[in-house]
């Protein structure tokens, strides 16, 4: 110890001498070579250098009696080199480089922003706006290193790298099968950008924070985006335009989905780590898309085979979730992605906040005069008297083989679980057991195939079951006896099963202009069954569906695309449904237009078809929710759901500032009172028409690390069923929200990221209770009659809600291992504002005695001899103060 501690004073005392040497030079224009010569032999300093930094570097100095670090302080001026002291008579002399560029589109000469930029395999960075990268105060060595560059729709570049003082210009290739090329980055917010078609691409790996959000969940990062949102605060039910969830065509990696949530749709199944890109089409959509007539969300897990293993843990107030992206050689990779919630071991303050909302279906509720309805309820049920153990878990694996540069296959599969079990102690009066289990697994197959630099194939086969299955068991003392007997069971099973096949072929007929032939094959098999037993005495009622759907589709479409940036596809779907025995046309024709370099004109027209449907299904059930059943369209008690859809807008775009205004116009027919959700008991199932207007705006703006953006939709949906009592001719459809405006910001500063949102909506469409008679029936029970006013004519309070985030990026250094990590907070509906977002009344129709009391278990009337017995209003509520938390792991 005492002799590394002499060594240490010797090194300072002689390091302090050498600072306090002087030194006389006088240097005119002296090349930089001999004057480091001249130093060395007056010194016996030695200096240490490569010879391509000192080449042609003069210098100009004249001193009497410097000191050596300030001649050294000089020296560095003049010829940007850098002189490290690494003992008292070595000196390495060092250059400093930048290494920067503007990455281009090789053919339109445009800027490419968020280009992954990897330098010599272990530095990183992204271009921005401008396309422009930059790696500063690089050591010498570094210049000659190699680039690569790579980002999806191009041809990866690997270059030497430029350290002149001067950027280079590097130009990107895009790939054949690039279909939809992006005309504004940062379309809303980094990571959600506008492609020339008109489709929205998300990209999760670039997507920037946003308020309420912990994690890049693809369903509620959509929702910002103008046109497109949920009526209940859910990930699943999402409307596009005015259209319902299920006339949404939701695809992950080629699978076709019927399900895409958890714990009633509040979560997404779709794992944030295996979701790197959506693309939402919100009109103008491609012919090869069919068989819904709402929005299009195609979700891909990633393509590339990383050069390295790649990994990932996350943890949040719901769930754990970890993955893993492996090469197991150049040309073979595998991903690896899990998801488990953990509320069934511990229940966090975000789960309490959802099941409050989810298991609270009561509350007061009113008549058009303010008038509170008493009614008598079986199941207000709440946390405090009830129990409930949910839990979901999912995996996603792909394995992806590029034998060679003309090839690429991709395999992929898809497993997920939701089950909740329920039971309400009602003390001795009833007990209530409620089970959901919900699934969904899916598989699929995709091989691209590049014949010629002009001509590329690609078949995908895909096989996806979805099942639900819920039963609800209710136990009262009906003898009397004081004893609970199982009075009644309700089932409700749905089971789809698709499997199917395309095919396509694109052919570059010229740079600009390509066309696309393809050829679907599907077989749908679904079955519904409805059942409701009494044991007691021995009643038992089913209903249910059990068919199947053929499809063979045929598809072509041409594009063309203008010099200047504009586009124009015509296309064609022609399709045979089995189940129909019917054969439909739906043309499509997409188009957009530059006004100069700022503005850009678009329309689209299209007819789209859908042979499966889901209904509403409340008498069989007690939580009621998650009701919706799928039925395939049979032209007789399910009609085929059929569209029209005109849409056109301007587009202005101009450095940070974005300004999007899109009007459009569809019309539905084939809509039926069992599959649109009426708030009042409809008996009867009516057939209908509706029709939607509407105006999307969005603007964004952008200024150095601050974004914000505001979207505003205006709707009128009006619904029109002739054979339907109680109605106007028009009247507001059940989805119908007038205003809807949401406005967001977000700020980086450093390593932190915040995030604020606003969102407002008017209330959804209700039908309203004109009168409520209370009198007592057999049982001495209150049995109200009611008379609903007209349908839909009334509203519900308005929504709106304060949201925030925040996350932290930093580092974790593990010996030689540096580690990537993250911690974000989260708080939905800040001020904790909490309304009715729907109400459904719960009636029966029957006969009355003189006396005006309701006669149980009574035949033989006529509907005009019943009264409508209202039993239970169902009300479904916002979320209160909603807190979350994440913290997340990558390599």
């Amino acid at each position: 110890m005492q002799v590394r501690l002499l060594s240490l004073l010797l090194f300072c005392t002689t390091l302090f001498s050498y600072a306090q040497e002087t030194v006389s030079v006088s240097y005119n224009k002296t090349p930089l070579t001999t004057a480091l010569k001249d130093i060395e032999t007056k010194t016996g300093i030695l200096f240490s250098y490569a010879q391509e930094i000192v080449l042609n570097k003069n210098v100009t100095i004249t001193e009497k009696s410097i000191r050596i670090h300030l001649l050294f302080t000089k020296l560095e001026q003049q010829t940007s080199l850098r002189f490290e002291q690494v003992s008292p008579k070595q000196v390495i002399i060092t250059k400093e480089v930048t290494i920067c560029g503007y990455v281009v589109d090789a053919v339109t000469k445009e800027p490419i922003p968020y280009v992954d930029v990897l330098l010599d395999q272990n530095t990183y960075t992204t271009t921005n706006d401008n396309g422009f990268f930059e790696f500063p105060k690089l050591p010498f060595t570094r210049s000659k290193a190699t680039l690569q560059l790579s980002i999806l729709g191009y041809k990866k570049l690997e270059i030497p790298v430029n350290s002149q003082e001067k950027c280079a210009v590097i130009a990107l290739v895009s790939e054949l099968d690039q279909l939809s090329e992006v005309v504004v980055s940062g379309y809303i917010t980094s990571g959600i950008d506008r492609n020339r078609d008109g489709s929205i691409s998300v990209d999760t790996q670039r997507l920037g924070i946003l308020p309420g959000l912990v994690s890049p969940d693809i369903s509620q990062s959509i929702q910002l985006i103008p046109g497109i949102s949920t009526l209940d605060e859910s990930a699943t039910g999402i409307q596009i335009r005015g259209g319902s969830p299920d006339q949404n065509l939701i695809l992950y990696d080629d699978i076709k989905l019927y399900n895409t949530g958890y714990l009633y749709g509040m979560f997404s199944l779709f794992n944030p780590f295996a979701t790197q890109e959506a693309t939402v089409f919100r009109s103008g959509t491609s012919a090869s898309y069919g068989d819904r007539i709402s929005g299009i969300i195609d979700i891909s897990s990633g393509d590339l085979i990383p050069e390295k293993t790649e990994g990932g843990f996350e943890i949040d107030g719901l769930s754990a979730n970890a993955y893993v992206k492996a090469p197991i050689s150049e040309k073979v990779a595998v991903y690896g992605f899990a998801r488990r919630s953990y509320n069934d071991i511990l229940k966090t303050p975000t789960y309490d906040s959802y099941a409050d909302k989810i298991f609270t279906n009561f509350g007061v509720a009113r008549d058009v005069n303010g008038n509170v309805l008493l009614l008598e309820t079986d199941d207000d049920f709440n946390q405090e008297n009830s129990t409930n153990d949910f839990s979901f878990t999912d995996f996603n694996a792909k394995v992806i083989i590029k034998p060679n540069e003309k090839n690429s296959i991709a395999i992929s599969g898809l497993y997920t679980r939701n089950r909740l079990d329920f039971n309400f102690n009602g003390g001795t009066e009833e007990v209530l057991i409620d089970s959901l289990i919900t699934q969904n697994k899916g598989a699929s197959l995709k091989w691209k195939h590049i014949s010629s630099d002009k001509q590329q194939e690609q078949i995908t086969a895909y096989f996806s079951e979805y099942t639900s299955f819920y039963q609800n068991d209710e136990f009262k003392d009906e003898t009397g006896d004081s004893m609970l007997d199982l009075a009644e069971i309700n089932i409700r099973d749905n089971v789809i099963s698709d499997v199917g096949v395309n095919i396509s072929s694109t052919t570059q007929i010229k740079e600009n202009q390509k066309i696309t032939f393809g050829y679907q094959l599907s077989n749908t098999d679904l079955k519904v069954v409805i059942s409701k037993e009494n044991p007691i005495d021995a009643e038992f009622e089913s209903s249910g569906q059990d068919v199947s759907n053929l499809k063979n589709a045929f598809f072509s479409e041409y594009t063309y695309y203008f010099k200047n940036k504009g586009y124009i596809n015509a296309g064609v779907r022609l399709v045979h449904y089995g189940s129909l025995n019917d054969f439909l046309v739906e043309p499509r024709i997409n188009f957009e237009h530059p006004l100069g370099n700022r503005f850009r004109i678009k329309t689209a027209i299209e007819r789209r078809n859908q042979p499966i449907s889901q209904l509403v299904e409340f008498n069989h059930t007690e939580l009621r929710l998650e009701n919706n059943l799928w039925r395939l369209s049979d032209n007789q008690q399910f009609p085929l759901l059929s569209s029209n859809q005109i849409s056109g807008g301007l587009l202005y775009h101009y450095k940070n500032l974005n300004i999007d205004i899109d009007a459009y116009f569809k019309t539905l027919d084939g809509l039926t009172t069992f599959t649109s959700g009426f708030s009042n008991p409809l008996e009867n199932l009516e057939v209908g028409s509706s029709a939607i207007k509407g105006i999307d705006v969005l603007l964004k703006y952008k200024y150095n690390n601050y974004k914000i953006w505001a979207g505003y939709t205006y709707n009128d949906i009006t619904f029109q069923f002739p054979n339907l009592k109680n109605t106007t001719e028009k009247f507001p459809g059940n989805n119908d929200i007038t205003h809807q405006f949401r406005i967001s910001n977000t700020l980086q500063l450093n390593n932190w990221q915040f995030s604020l949102g606003w969102q407002y909506r008017t209330g959804s469409p209700i039908t309203p209770v004109n009168s409520y008679n209370i009198q007592i029936d057999a049982d001495g029970e209150n049995a109200g009659v009611v008379n609903f006013g007209a349908v839909n004519s009334a509203r519900l309070p308005d929504f709106h809600r304060l949201d925030a985030s925040v996350l932290h990026d930093f580092n974790i250094n593990i010996g030689k291992k540096k580690l990537n990590a993250q911690f974000g907070v989260s708080v939905l509906n800040l001020y904790n504002r909490v309304k009715p977002l729907n109400l459904i009344y719960k009636a029966e129709r029957k006969p009355l005695d003189d006396g005006g009391i309701a006669i149980p278990g009574t035949s033989g009337a006529t509907p005009e001899e019943l009264e409508v017995i209202l039993e239970q209003v169902i009300q479904r509520f916002s979320l209160g103060i909603t807190p979350n938390a994440v913290f997340r792991v990558t390599f």
